[in-house]
């Protein structure tokens, strides 16, 4: 079983880059499926299709920019883990869990399904990430299809394909929460 169907939107352009299915493969660096995603480049490593829907993961690289809006996504956790430079990561469980932390090349943070957080690159940085499977398909329904392997350009979705992809994906954007910091 998988995710989504084979003809599905977020899938279709990338068709052949990775299997499609659990089969053994290698990577080089820099391959993958890219995705822009406002200043930040989002590659898929593994998708639910070639982890028989168990995870997905991803790097995505950026330089140093503005705060991610916060966002809760209610069915998918996911981690960061520093790969190379600086992150600061905002958490919140709307009841009494409030933190904001810079993670620091090797740091880890996790984010339960139901948590709002938001990040903000404090210097060219990459991470690496892993979430619910499926979930990582959310970076091309938002974002636009590249064969760049650095961030470079910008990207800024319209309203209606961040609506959109926030729907299929289980996803609230919600830029006017205010973290605690």
């Amino acid at each position: 079983m998988t995710i989504f169907a084979l003809d599905d939107p977020d899938k279709v352009a990338f068709a052949g880059v990775l299997p499609a299915a659990p089969k053994p493969y290698v990577l080089g660096n820099g391959e993958g499926e890219r995705s822009l995603v406002f200043d930040q480049l989002f590659t898929i490593l593994a998708s639910g299709d070639e982890t028989s829907d168990q995870y997905g993961a991803w790097t995505m690289k950026a330089r140093m920019g503005d705060r991610i809006p916060g966002h809760v996504h209610h069915q998918t956790h996911e981690f960061f883990y520093v790969v190379d430079g600086e992150i600061s990561v905002w958490m919140d469980d709307q009841a009494d869990y409030h933190s904001k932390t810079t993670l620091v090349t090797g740091d880890f943070a996790f984010v339960p399904a139901g948590i709002v957080h938001a990040f903000k690159i404090e210097n060219t940085t990459t991470v690496f990430g892993a979430g619910t499977a499926g979930f990582e398909r959310f970076f091309h329904a938002i974002g636009q299809k590249t064969d760049v392997t650095e961030p470079e350009g910008l990207y800024v979705p319209p309203f209606e394909v961040m609506r959109a992809a926030g729907e299929k994906y289980a996803t609230q954007f919600m830029p006017d929460f205010q973290f605690r910091d």
